[in-house]
């Protein structure tokens, strides 16, 4: 008959939060300091990706730096690089005298992208202070720097490795990998040795540039390597696989046997080294942290367990000698994983510095895995902490209890429209039955009424004039103003106040109920819109994000309409919707359809282009038009000239012009030439009668003279 399963009991079994799928991290890493100063962390933003550094004593936000729209990083290591006064100056003057006062050591995060490039951000400038491009053409998968900050190596899916100058920034050599898809580097503390890892891994000797070792025992591709602080061992760990190996890094020797085989419950995420002892820790995929003294060392047979077995080429495996993991408080039950751990000197280069909890904001503790007094070494550790997650609001069993109790209205108070102040309505609960509230004043309308006479006014079913009439003649008996007075509207869907509103929208997606939910949409007023999402309930937003979405898809003619809402959904509530773990793949549609419409709009630019210089040719040509009869109708009839006393003849060549140019006609001429000679007869007669005058009184002045 088989073997009968049981469905698993929520209330007694372990709840384990993985890493990869509950914290949203990218990317994370402790620097390279023995005290652990820095935790650098890159997530998932709504477009982009986010790096934000901690530091690690304070528990704060050190520099927070956000990828450009196309940039996505692929790869992050700590290091440091050589400051000789040009970052951060923008004037040559103060460039010249930094660097004659010396060069400086600055530690950075160094970030690959996929586009090729190499990114160094620099936490004393808070900014990018190097770019190294131009020599990858495909993702950089790791990036490894000498400790003076001179040199550096990187790989890429194109699978070269490149030696670059990085105070110059440029490349000095450059030579293909040895096996195929090799993904990650790591430098030797003395810098004369090299290791590319893929499936493979290949021990490079940089002063000949040749493999000197090649280890194969990894099924899947190594996504972390370490070195001791003697460069004597190797320690690798792979991806999907719970074993870690451990070789000869001796370049004196041809042994390319794993010296021993360290194991793990789930598979090992994150790796680290001690710098003082031979210790080697282990993050894994269920949240706990495995320590193990003398990794090269065989394992105890005094040691309580399952027995071992002889795996890869006779390498016995090891259990972890101290296991290290962290539980609610709450619920001893519920594991906290722990994101991230590093060896740090703290009692004595016995401790373990964790991140642990939320990727919003983790938490950093230092952990001894020996005894205080003794200093025996602890078999397991096991710490009770506050729970912490990535939601800003803790789900609750009384809080989804009351979420899920139905809506219910005869707590809330309807007021008009000049008053907006309104109780906040509560949820159903027998212990208040009798405490309701009716409805003071039933002049005004209700929600139901409203809804109506909105959907009447959107489909064009309003009588103006009636509803005016009636609206008049309730108004005359409560003494208030019609509700068109008091209301604004926009686009003919009369405004609602925004408390109310918010109140229906809760019940709409509470219900399920589709024509209320479309009754509320149809406002398209912005500021009640943004006052009504902003009062919204948290755990309403994605149900209300995601009907928006679906409408904006299956309606393109409702666009605009839906992007009145959600705009402001995403602006107000941007803080809770990236804790949201699969965000992405719920607004994938939503950035698809948009990218779609965007493509579209340069050709439609260019067409509006065109057409703006086609109407602007025809409205000048229109214009031109129009012009013509105006031009003739001022036309004169005739032009009157008026000649000098002192021009005995006409100037005839002023009428030869006047007539080529169309402004004299024949008979208008002629007419004036008879006119000018007139004239003209008529200024003789009267020059004569002036003379006779002036001879008369020459005499009479004469006569004068004489008596």
């Amino acid at each position: 008959m088989g073997k009968k399963t049981f469905p698993r009991n929520p209330e007694t079994s372990s709840v384990i939060t993985s890493i990869n799928t509950a914290s949203g991290i990218l990317l994370s890493s402790f620097d390279n300091s023995a005290a652990a100063e820095y935790f650098a962390l890159v997530t998932h933003g709504l477009d982009r990706h986010r790096l934000r550094i901690f530091n690690v004593r304070s528990g704060t936000v050190n520099n927070d730096y956000t990828s450009e729209s196309n940039e996505r990083f692929s790869c992050m290591s700590w290091g440091n690089i050589k400051d000789n006064g040009e970052f951060g100056q923008i004037d040559d003057e103060a460039k010249t005298r930094k660097r004659k006062a010396g060069s400086t050591v600055t530690k950075v995060v160094i970030l690959g992208t996929h586009a090729g490039a190499i990114l160094m951000y620099s936490l004393a400038h808070g900014a990018i202070v190097k770019r190294l491009e131009n020599a990858h053409t495909m993702p950089v998968l790791d990036f490894v720097v000498n400790k003076a900050g001179t040199k550096g190596y990187s790989i890429a899916e194109d699978n070269y490795i490149i030696e670059w100058n990085i105070e110059e920034g440029r490349e000095i050599t450059k030579w293909k990998a040895d096996a195929k898809h090799m993904g990650r580097l790591r430098l030797s503390h003395s810098e004369k040795k090299l290791v590319a890892a893929g499936h493979t891994i290949s021990l490079w000797d940089l002063a000949e540039r040749k493999v000197v070792k090649k280890y194969t025992g990894h099924a899947s591709a190594v996504i972390q390597l370490v070195f001791s602080p003697q460069d004597d061992l190797l320690v690798s760990i792979a991806e999907d696989d719970r074993y870690i190996n451990v070789w000869d890094a001796q370049t004196n020797n041809t042994n390319t046997n794993n010296l021993t085989v360290l194991t793990l419950e789930d598979n090992a995420t994150h790796l680290h080294f001690s710098l003082t002892d031979p210790n080697v820790l282990a993050v894994s995929e269920d949240g706990t942290c495995g320590v193990w003294q003398n990794a090269t060392a065989a394992p105890s047979s005094s040691r309580a367990g399952p027995p071992r077995r002889k795996i890869m080429r006779g390498a016995m495996t090891r259990a972890p000698d101290t296991c290290i993991s962290v539980t609610a408080s709450q619920d001893e039950q519920t594991r906290i994983p722990i994101l991230n751990a590093r060896f740090v000197s703290d009692f004595g280069g016995q401790a373990v510095m964790i991140a642990r909890g939320s990727s919003i904001k983790p938490i950093f503790e230092v952990v001894p895995f020996v005894h205080e007094e003794s200093g025996a070494v602890l078999e397991t550790v096991n710490l009770s902490r506050q729970l912490v997650t990535n939601y800003l609001v803790d789900d609750k069993e009384d809080r989804v209890a009351k979420i899920n109790k139905a809506y219910d209205e005869t707590h809330t108070n309807v007021v008009g429209n000049v008053d907006y102040v309104m109780q906040q309505g509560r949820m159903d609960d027998s212990d208040d039955e009798g405490d309701a509230v009716p409805v003071s004043n039933q002049a005004e309308m209700t929600i139901e009424q409203r809804l109506a006479a909105m959907e009447m006014a959107q489909e064009g079913g309003v009588d103006e004039d009636e509803d005016e009439d009636d609206l008049d003649d309730d108004d005359e008996v409560s003494g208030k103003k019609p509700l068109a007075q008091q209301t604004k509207s926009i686009g003919g869907v009369p405004s609602m106040p925004a408390q109310s509103l918010q109140n229906v929208l809760v019940q709409a997606l509470h219900s399920n109920d589709r024509a209320l939910l479309e009754g509320c949409l149809t406002q398209r007023h912005p500021e009640t819109i943004a006052t009504t999402v902003r009062r919204l309930p948290t755990p309403y937003v994605i149900p209300l994000l995601t009907k928006l979405i679906e409408r904006f898809q299956e309606k393109p003619s409702r666009g605009q309409a839906m992007m009145d809402w959600i705009q402001p959904v995403l602006q107000i509530h941007i803080a809770y919707l990236m804790t949201v773990p699969d965000l992405m793949t719920k607004l994938a549609n939503f950035y698809q359809a948009i990218d779609t419409r965007v493509q579209v709009l340069p050709k439609l630019q260019k067409l509006q282009g065109r057409l703006d210089i086609v109407q602007a040719q025809m409205e000048a040509r229109a214009r031109t038009t129009r012009m013509l009869p105006q031009q003739d109708a001022l036309k004169p009839a005739s032009t009157y000239l008026e000649l000098s006393d002192d021009e005995d003849e006409p100037d005839h060549d002023m009428d030869d012009e006047l007539d080529n140019m169309g402004l004299v006609d024949e008979d208008a001429s002629m007419d004036e030439f008879s006119d000018d000679h007139m004239d003209d007869d008529d200024d003789d007669d009267d020059d004569d009668d002036d003379e006779d005058d002036e001879l008369d009184a020459d005499a009479d002045m004469i006569e004068l003279g004489k008596a």
